[in-house]
């Protein structure tokens, strides 16, 4: 029998109209990704009885949950449904923003054994939140955070299922990828920018199943860090001045395939001057989170198919 190896892995996922409920002949699109994964978390607990043995009499199941992440390269129109999912919220006329629209998928990981094939699918699959990174000199990366109701094993694909391949779009990096990044407040010449989501997901478990009911759910946070090269005192002054302003730029190598990420307002946190040593140059990290903006009516704005 043949092991598993991790480069014939296939992610796959389709949208569920009923949480926790794979639809009937599903058609999956396989994802790109990078590693990572979903997995059950078993929670257990062990018996409190005295014995005059010193023994543990039982060890008992008390819940099981999924859940993981994915890392990945950002690519053009690969994670389209995933950035509706962690907005809550559809594309309309190109554009997303954030808003209260939950959606839930079957994720299915397939590990290649020879004949017969393990497959893991993991229903009621919803988005936690992502991570965008860019570092100057780097691709573009991504971590996509997950919470799931329950994983099951089969050896076969769901009855009339079928697969989409994945685009082969360019992996778009942070050198020549990026344009018209604007900060409002200073001159900025950026080394690093990190951009997290957070819908704040929470089990619902119950009295009677070992399983959650469909996931509770927060406040849409959005929050990042931004590394500038020290210019000015502009920026810091900024800081120190607990203030505001607005974040864009616009990711893409290819005209209408590129996506502009805009927050139109932003506060500035608890950021510093970093002077390092001999060697290194003084920079300015700032840690800042989005707020809603009413012209906007929104904390985090997408759009795609950009010129």
């Amino acid at each position: 029998m043949p092991f598993a190896s991790g480069s014939e892995v296939r992610v796959a996922y389709v949208p569920e109209v009923t949480w926790g409920t794979t639809p009937a002949t599903p058609s999956f699109t396989v994802i790109r990704a990078t590693s990572g994964g979903l997995r059950t978390n078993k929670q257990t607990g062990a018996s409190d009885e005295r014995q005059a043995d010193r023994n543990v009499r039982d060890e008992f199941l008390l819940g099981l949950g999924a859940g993981g992440s994915f890392e990945a390269e950002l690519t053009y129109g690969t994670f389209d449904d995933w950035l509706e999912a962690a907005l809550c919220s559809t594309w309309a006329s190109d554009v997303l923003k954030n808003g209260v629209t939950r959606k839930s998928f079957t994720v299915e990981e397939t590990l290649e054994l020879g004949a017969t094939d393990s497959f893991s699918r993991f229903t009621g699959a919803q988005i936690g939140g992502f991570s965008l990174g860019l570092t100057a000199r780097e691709k573009a990366t991504l971590s996509w955070e997950w919470l799931a109701k329950q994983e099951t094993l089969a050896t076969a694909i769901v009855a009339g299922a079928t697969y989409a391949a994945p685009n082969t779009n360019d992996v778009m990096t942070a050198s020549r990828s990026v344009a018209a990044l604007t900060l409002s407040v200073g001159s900025a010449k950026v080394r690093s920018l990190q951009l997290q989501v957070a819908n704040n997901l929470r089990e619902r478990p119950v009295v009677g199943s070992v399983y959650s009911e469909e996931f509770g759910i927060g406040r849409f946070d959005v929050t990042g860090t931004i590394e500038a090269y020290f210019e000015s005192n502009a920026l810091y002054q900024a800081v120190l001045d607990h203030g505001s302003g607005d974040l864009s730029f616009t990711i893409g190598d290819v005209t209408a395939e590129k996506y502009t990420f805009e927050l139109p307002k932003i506060r500035f946190g608890d950021g510093s001057r970093v002077v390092g040593g001999n060697n290194d140059d003084v920079m300015v990290q700032i840690p800042f989170r989005g707020l809603y903006d009413p012209t906007e009516t929104a904390s985090l704005k997408i759009t795609r198919a950009v010129a």
